[in-house]
């Protein structure tokens, strides 16, 4: 355990070591990304989420969240903490990184969808993908007025790595 004590004087030197420091001409400086990028969190497409990133040329040009359910993260009554983490996820993106997009990956035979609706899960297919789509609407609405700044993507991959824009 530490017996650890900041008086005054110390936190003064502390501050001002720090203020020097940004002062030095290698400071860094605020880094900018493209886009944060929002997945689920399904172990079985994060190679795949990484390659749609890579081929839409954002190698090292944007934020990544995992989230169960990806849009259903923003939205889901039944995941009030993860529609906190969603949300809070942007706005630190945009202050950090400044980015100007936000892309969605959502993805089929999703657990989180299966325990957000239940029984009024659509299952798979055309039905499936309405579903998908309706939640990626909302979550555009919602980032059209608490974000009007930022564009926004919505996609739905398959459990074969292959992705299609819905929004």
């Amino acid at each position: 355990m530490c017996d650890c004590k900041m008086d005054r004087r110390s936190l003064g030197k502390l501050l001002a070591g720090a203020a020097g420091a940004s002062a030095l001409p290698g400071a860094a400086k605020a880094a900018h990304v493209t886009a944060l990028a929002i997945t689920c969190i399904d172990y079985r497409l994060v190679d795949d989420a990484v390659q749609f990133f890579h081929a839409k040329h954002l190698t090292k040009d944007y934020d990544q969240v995992s989230l169960a359910g990806a849009s259903l993260a923003a939205v889901s009554s039944k995941f009030p903490s993860s529609n906190a983490a969603f949300w809070d996820h942007v706005g630190i993106a945009k202050q950090l990184h400044h980015i100007k997009k936000l892309i969605v990956v959502d993805h089929r035979d999703c657990g989180a969808y299966k325990v957000a609706f239940g029984t009024a899960f659509k299952g798979e297919g055309a039905a499936e993908t309405t579903q998908h789509k309706s939640v990626m609407q909302q979550v555009k609405a919602k980032l059209a007025k608490t974000h009007p700044d930022l564009t926004c993507e919505f996609y739905l991959m398959a459990l074969d790595g292959k992705a299609e824009r819905i929004v």
